[in-house]
């Protein structure tokens, strides 16, 4: 092997590059690093992942990570998972409750800062005050809070945020835990949220009408039907809305609209119980709407709710650019008779897995058909593919000048390989018709 000079082994192997990566200005590498951050949840205190990972690249990335405020202004606090350098998930917990947590405040410095208080179990509890205490002291710039744990831990956040004036800055807060509440008084900062999560739905919440600045409300289960006009009422400048599942009694008599949410363009609605109805379509109208998703789990029988379903869109189809539906049997004659109300409907998902009747003749002008294909497994999903090829193969669509629809079949990403290799993948036109991954979408369910 012929000897190569240092210099010349060094530029081969990039350390040239790094040398130029480290001269960059500290404002660049600041942009850089902020987009090294989560996008779909806060960040993990952990050394595999920004912003812990990054102060361990060189010097000059530490100096600048931990002199960046923004870096450390969310954060994730769950159980670690078991490693081989620990006797228990207790301890990491507890270590980082002690002194983890107070020194990544600290560094937080004086940015609005958001957190996630994730699954806590077993010893934890006894010393919940060491964390909920470091929180505590800086609830002044509580921007968004989300708490999914059923630990003692919500108990003292809840008692942080029902404290007049202690959360000036609070616009987020996402109750996604099963515990029940100790205190179901109004929420003092309800009147500068512009985000709202609440599973265990309490219509006490609501009772003093103050979400004048809400933008987005999802919820579970209200215990009665009466409520949902009370809470829609409250909420002049609501533009996204969740109902997930709504009570099992639906109201006595003749339902009429009894409210307007002008500014609502987004509605989704699922109900995964043998008792789902879609009555509550009948409180409200949407004038504004442009996406909607209604999803129904009940077994057996075909699509019995879609006169709610028709006569919703038919007063508020309007200005509908999409629209979800998922779950329940759906024949290709009802997803005609609902969107004939959709002048402009651009975007139609359907899941596939009670879908009956050929969809390449459903509507010629929408510009994209998704189909979800996500409960069937690897079997499933190519009896799937295979039928719709089927119905490509014979209808017109597959002509290049016939239509501008696309259509999409989503697939889980761990079957995504296997469906393209299938033997008719292969020899399928390309025009119109493609296989893409399961990917989050404006649909997808906050509250469940």
């Amino acid at each position: 092997m012929p000897f190569t000079p240092l210099r010349i082994r060094w530029r081969k192997f990039g350390i040239f590059k790094r040398n130029n990566i480290q001269k960059l200005p500290v404002e660049l590498l600041v942009e850089i690093f902020l987009c090294c951050l989560p996008t779909d949840r806060f960040p993990d205190p952990s050394r595999r992942e920004a912003p812990i990972l990054l102060g361990w690249v060189c010097r000059v990335w530490r100096s600048v990570s931990l002199n960046t405020p923004q870096l450390w202004a969310q954060i994730t606090i769950r159980q670690r998972k078991r490693s081989y350098f620990t006797s228990t998930l207790a301890y990491i917990t507890e270590k980082f409750d002690l002194r983890g947590i107070l020194e990544w405040l600290r560094r937080s410095g004086n940015s609005p800062l958001s957190f996630e208080i994730d699954a806590h179990t077993g010893p934890h509890d006894g010393d919940v005050n060491l964390l909920t205490h470091a929180l505590r002291s800086q609830a002044h710039r509580w921007k968004e809070v989300i708490l999914r744990s059923n630990c003692k831990c919500i108990d003292h956040i809840s008692e942080i945020l029902w404290t007049p004036g202690l959360t000036p800055m609070l616009t987020d807060i996402r109750f996604l835990t099963n515990r029940p509440f100790k205190n179901y008084m109004p929420i003092p900062c309800a009147s500068q949220l512009r985000s709202f999560y609440l599973r265990l739905t309490e219509n006490l919440f609501f009772s003093d009408g103050r979400f004048h600045t809400l933008r987005e409300l999802r919820i579970g289960r209200c215990r009665s039907c009466q409520l949902y006009p009370s809470i829609f009422a409250q909420f002049p400048l609501l533009e996204i809305l969740e109902i997930t599942s709504s009570p099992w009694s639906p109201p006595h008599g003749t339902v009429t609209v009894v409210h307007t949410l002008q500014h609502l363009h987004t509605f989704i609605f699922v109900d995964p119980s043998e008792y789902a109805r879609l009555w509550l379509l009948d409180f409200f109208d949407t004038p504004a709407l442009h996406s909607l998703a209604v999803s129904i789990w009940k077994v057996g029988g075909r699509f019995r709710e879609r006169t709610h379903l028709s006569n919703f869109l038919m007063r508020c189809g309007g200005q509908l650019k999409r629209l979800q539906l998922e779950g329940y049997p759906v024949y290709r004659d009802d997803i005609n008779g609902c969107i004939r109300h959709t002048p402009i409907l651009e975007s139609l998902c359907i899941d596939s897995m009670m879908l009956t009747g050929d969809l390449t003749t459903l509507c010629p002008t929408l510009v994209q058909v998704d189909i979800l294909v996500t409960r069937l497994g690897l079997e499933g999903t190519l009896i799937i593919v295979d039928d719709f090829l089927s119905q490509w193969k014979n209808s017109s669509l597959k002509k290049p000048t016939s239509t501008t629809t696309i259509y999409i079949i989503r697939v889980p990403f761990y079957e995504l390989s296997e469906v393209l290799n299938h033997q008719k993948m292969k020899k399928s036109p390309q025009h119109g018709f493609r296989i893409a991954l399961e990917e989050e979408s404006w649909w997808d369910k906050r509250v469940y």
